[in-house]
């Protein structure tokens, strides 16, 4: 059987693909659903694949071995060459908090289960997902996966079951099922049916299909109506797709579009399309597409995040792009090419030497460099997360009980060195606001939250606690952003579980007001909220120290670049304190702690983030151990004081 000719139009296909993938991270007008460009790409990618082992099988030539061998040429040296350089410059310009994630998703990228670690390792205390420069490797593991089952089972059903099963029917049903899966689960678990394999298999699937039933319009005119509403349906999917539930139904139409125009074939050298589409600049980005879309989400990463968060522009969005499209031509060049085709990786020893060699470079470099503090010249303390409570069980009453998020965690060691100096008896309770969650939250931690809730419960059950202390990131539970001023961190206000209704705003002070009545059905005299802490605009230390060591920004400046001004915290929190302000009217005698102006510079206008050599944080809003100790006399004076009134209250004898 004759080799497949080639098909400029898919390497075009590709091109549009890639560039709406491309300018959709740059920012570019219009292109808003660009998104759509990797569903283009699993439709591309289920055509050719199915195409390529359906011949080799029919022809009696299909090599397990030989089909994974040329998958490791295509993808495996510049993947490994795009993470070593990745790598490279993180080990330069960030420390241990952001090689972490980085390091943990290499590892998995490289054996194609980026995808999985997506959804599964993106944590609180690791960076924003969309600030990982690995990010876009997930779509990579779901291509590689394919890629591990669509041989195994053609290959089954020609062989083992040849004659009983017709294998287009086979290829139809698991599209649906995949497909069905998709638009059940977006409704219930976004995250699963975006990143899984199974949920994004009919996209590609559909290109299975097409290259098994080989289906094209019969004349020219037909031909080119085809490829002509492919490239509309996906033309308009590019402009008007924005804020959807995506992939779900709304991935059909891209990907109805990409079929069509595959289906449309060649059209005639004389049309209309074929004058449009068939240019060389389309037709070269088609070659190096894989090597584009390798390259560019790093490149913007990297522009977007260093020294410091940074929204680009349209002309900055269209020089990374053009940046990003030279780099991937070089790479195409020098690295995808020369190894694809050179007759030397085409021997099987060599082939699986060398992918085994650059795997396992990749797995012991990623291990060795996430133990490095590289760059950082600010001195800081993160804090210790799971101090010992100081409950006294001889006794049933506790005079204090911390309750909160993760501001809870920066506080405590302050708070235990406090509670040892005036000898009182205190516990934690980490938990969000009651009957609080964020949006999308899924079933499992929803049901942790409620733990933690009635673990508060039991301890008013159990104990007479006398005073409370309420420490959350309370901004945070009404912007639903991870980062503030981080164009990245996506938007996942909070929902009132009682009454789902309810305003973020109306559920904020809901819920702390059920905090605050169950508080005080127990008997609690003194009830303390901690007003919000000063947020800076970037990771510090690490951003602190490349603007040192890189750009020689002196304190000031590192203050004036990264610290958060007064106005700005006036803006971030005015929402907030009209909220508590209103919470104040309701319950007169609940107390507010305000931090804030331990952090105020000389001129009292801006929040400092360091100082000398020393940073006020360990991430982008945690204090560091240095960082509380700025605030020390403020709760030194609120401790003080209820030690005072323990002591007053005691009877004389």
């Amino acid at each position: 059987m004759k080799k497949k000719e080639y098909r400029p139009d898919i390497d075009v296909l590709r091109a549009i693909a890639v560039l709406a993938v491309v300018f959709y991270h740059a920012h570019i007008p219009y292109f808003q659903g660009g998104y759509i460009g990797v569903s283009i790409f699993f439709v591309i990618s289920g055509y050719l694949i199915t195409g390529i082992i359906k011949r080799k099988i029919e022809n009696n030539s299909f090599s397990f071995l030989e089909f994974y061998e040329n998958r490791l040429r295509r993808i495996l040296p510049a993947l490994v060459v795009m993470m070593l350089i990745v790598m490279g410059v993180y080990y330069i310009f960030t420390s241990h908090l952001e090689l972490l994630p980085l390091q943990r998703s290499v590892k998995r990228a490289i054996v194609g289960f980026a995808n999985i670690y997506f959804y599964f390792n993106t944590n609180y205390f690791d960076q924003a997902a969309e600030t990982m420069p690995l990010l876009h490797t997930w779509s990579l593991g779901v291509e590689e996966q394919f890629y591990f089952i669509m041989p195994a089972l053609l290959f089954l059903l020609y062989k083992k079951l040849q004659g009983k099963l017709n294998i287009i029917h086979i290829l139809y049903f698991l599209c649906f099922i995949s497909f069905i899966s998709s638009l059940i689960l977006i409704q219930h678990n976004q995250k699963f049916t975006f990143y899984m394999l199974p949920t994004r298999a009919w996209e590609l699937l559909m290109g299975s299909i097409l290259a098994y039933t080989n289906w094209t319009p019969k004349n020219q005119r037909n031909k080119l109506v085809c490829t002509l509403s492919g490239l509309i349906l996906i033309i308009l999917s590019i402009g008007f797709y924005k804020q959807i539930l995506f992939p779900g139904f709304w991935a059909l139409p891209p990907c109805l579009g990409a079929c069509l125009y595959i289906a449309g074939g060649n059209n005639a050298q004389k049309s209309l399309i074929h004058k449009i589409t068939y240019n060389k600049i389309l037709l070269f980005i088609g070659l190096i597409s894989y090597s584009l879309y390798l390259w560019h989400w790093p490149i913007f990463v990297f522009y977007q995040t260093f020294p410091f968060y940074t929204k680009i522009s349209t002309f900055e969005g269209l020089m990374l792009s053009l940046f990003a499209i030279i780099i991937a031509s070089l790479s195409w060049k020098f690295i995808e090419n020369p190894i694809r085709y050179n007759p030397f990786f085409k021997k099987r020893t060599v082939i699986w030497t060398f992918s085994a060699f650059l795997i396992g470079i990749i797995l012991i470099l990623a291990t060795l460099f996430r133990h490095t503090n590289v760059g950082v010249i600010y001195n800081y303390t993160a804090p210790n997360r799971y101090l010992e409570n100081n409950i006294n069980d001889k006794k049933n009453e506790l005079d204090f009980v911390v309750v909160g998020d993760s501001y809870l965690l920066h506080i405590e060691p302050l708070l235990s060195e406090l509670a040892q100096t005036y000898q009182l008896n205190g516990t934690k309770n980490f938990q969000v606001i009651k009957n609080c969650v964020k949006k999308n939250e899924d079933q499992q931690q929803i049901q942790k939250y409620k733990d933690q809730w009635n673990t508060l419960s039991q301890l008013y059950k159990k104990y007479h606690i006398k005073n409370i202390f309420l420490i959350f990131r309370l901004t945070e539970k009404l912007s639903g952003k991870d980062i503030y001023y981080n164009n990245f961190s996506p938007e996942r206000p909070l929902v009132y579980l009682p009454n789902k209704q309810l305003s973020p705003e109306q559920g904020f002070l809901q819920g702390l007001r059920d905090m605050i009545l169950e508080a005080k059905e127990h008997g609690v005299k003194n009830i303390y909220i901690q007003l919000p802490v000063p947020e800076p605009k970037a990771f510090i230390p690490q951003k602190a120290s490349v603007l040192h060591r890189f750009y020689n920004y002196n304190n000031k400046q590192i203050n004036a670049t990264l610290g958060e001004s007064v106005e700005e915290y006036k803006i971030r929190t005015k929402i907030v304190m009209d909220l508590l302000s209103q919470l104040k009217k309701e319950f007169p005698d609940i107390h507010f702690i305000d931090i804030a102006p331990s952090f105020l510079d000389k001129e009292k206008t801006l929040y400092k983030v360091v100082t000398d050599n020393t940073s006020f944080y360990y991430d982008d809003d945690h204090l560091s151990y240095e960082g509380t100790l700025q605030h020390y006399s403020v709760y030194d004076e609120i401790f003080a004081h209820i030690k005072d009134q323990i002591t007053k209250d005691i009877p004389k004898n």
